[in-house]
């Protein structure tokens, strides 16, 4: 797709203040900002992009937890009105209550295709503050309409926001647990493997074309390596320990597991062939599992009963100086995710009758339980560190479900309804 910088002037001209102000406007009063996303103007063509580009950037702005997305039925200005900032009637946006507001044209493009020129004004202000201008085909829109989301996350907040990313995730079929794959907004769902077997554990490469994952498919659990455009698993490992957990690290160049032999499960690196190259703990009877990597893979976080009930821990990348780091009044932790910002990790213990999300610094310190009802588990983080993806059961009827939230356990929102349960979902990175 190619994306151009409409009006880039403009956007240039906006203060570097404004993106201070907004951020503790948003963040620390907690305050939602009211924004309107009309319909488009279609200029020409027979493009839907005009109805569908707002609609899929609203549910992203909903998503977020950080905008009030305002209801088209209240809007005074005719849907789809043309006209260049000259013709904006911002007192019809002002008695709404709107202080963000998008609008755009939707045109044919000079070498086929569509054009969609968006605007993000400050209704307050009376001025438009960002402008970009999109060409693509109509399976684009999506896209086009998920980059200008994360635009206006940029300008409202300081940071863009996750949109437009993937989640993958394991789900039951029958008998079978098989992976899954969706939007982050819990659209476009689509499988996976059909490996007719429990294909279980996904976990993204950074380039975002690869899927980790455990399967059954010949009895013992297996590493495979999923590929996105080639739509096929191959095996990465085969012999009689039982590999689980495995993730990537965030340079690509190695790949950290649980392996279990006996009754000993150990934390190892492996090389690109499946091959053990290191192990990281040693043989002496606990059970380590759950292993993930610090953003700069200088440490790994894992779970493990080494004093008793698991517990979290965090070492060097080499195994150096394992020590705990989860403090809180449970005797079961384990499931760590060490936040892309560096600064938290996630992770889930036993507490008020079931298993509950907790959030920490990688210290232990700081410790905030998010959740407390039902059975909350499998918490991975978006790729900007602001948002969890977690499978619950909250507020269902016994199968799990997965929902979003913030990392500080606000704005939680259901993505998916399966009837057979939904788990292990894993948040894929933010591609160009």
């Amino acid at each position: 797709m190619k994306i151009i910088f409409y009006y880039l002037v403009a956007a240039l001209l906006v203060p570097a203040l404004a993106f201070a102000e907004t951020e503790l406007y948003v963040q620390g009063a907690g305050k939602l900002v009211p924004i309107a996303l009309p319909q488009l103007c279609l200029q020409s063509g027979s493009s839907t992009a005009n109805r569908e580009i707002p609609e899929v950037a609203a549910r992203d702005l909903s998503l977020s937890g950080f905008f009030e997305v305002l209801n088209p039925n209240s809007f005074v200005e005719t849907p789809g009105k043309c006209g260049g900032p000259e013709q904006l009637a911002y007192s019809d946006w002002s008695v709404i209550g709107a202080e963000g507001l998008v609008r755009g044209i939707v045109s044919n493009a000079p070498g086929g295709g569509t054009k969609v020129q968006l605007f993000l004004y400050d209704v307050s202000k009376q001025k438009m503050v960002l402008g970009k201008e999109y060409e693509g085909d109509a399976s684009q829109t999506n896209k086009i309409a998920h980059k200008f989301a994360n635009e206006i996350m940029r300008y409202f907040t300081g940071e863009a926001g996750p949109f437009g990313t993937q989640i993958a995730f394991s789900s039951k079929v029958g008998r079978f647990k098989e992976l899954f794959m969706m939007d982050m907004d819990g659209s476009n769902l689509r499988q996976l493997t059909d490996d007719r077997s429990l294909a279980v554990s996904p976990s993204w490469s950074a380039t975002g074309k690869q899927i980790l994952y455990t399967s059954y498919r010949k009895r013992m659990p297996d590493l495979f390596v999923f590929d996105i455009a080639g739509r096929r698993g191959s095996q990465l490992t085969q012999g009689p320990e039982m590999e689980l957990g495995a993730r990537y690290s965030n340079d690509g160049s190695k790949v950290v597991i649980s392996s279990t032999a006996a009754q000993d499960s150990d934390i190892a690196l492996i090389n690109a062939k499946g091959k053990i190259i290191q192990k990281l703990t040693t043989a002496n009877g606990a059970i380590d599992v759950s292993p993930d990597w610090s953003p700069d893979d200088s440490k790994i976080v894992f779970c493990s009963n080494r004093s008793g009930g698991p517990q979290i821990y965090v070492m060097g990348a080499d195994g150096s100086i394992p020590h705990r780091i989860s403090f809180v009044t449970s005797n079961y932790c384990t499931s760590p995710r060490w936040s892309p910002k560096g600064d938290k990790i996630a992770f889930v213990c036993r507490s008020d009758g079931g298993f509950q999300l907790f959030v920490s610094g990688i210290d232990g310190s700081n410790a905030l339980q998010l959740t407390s009802g039902g059975d909350n588990e499998d918490p991975d983080w978006s790729p900007d560190g602001r948002y969890l993806i977690f499978s619950t059961t909250m507020g269902g009827k016994g199968a799990a479900s997965l929902a979003l939230m913030r990392s500080d356990g606000s704005n939680m929102k259901r993505l998916t309804t399966s009837r057979g349960g939904d788990s292990q979902p894993s948040w894929g990175p933010v591609l160009p």
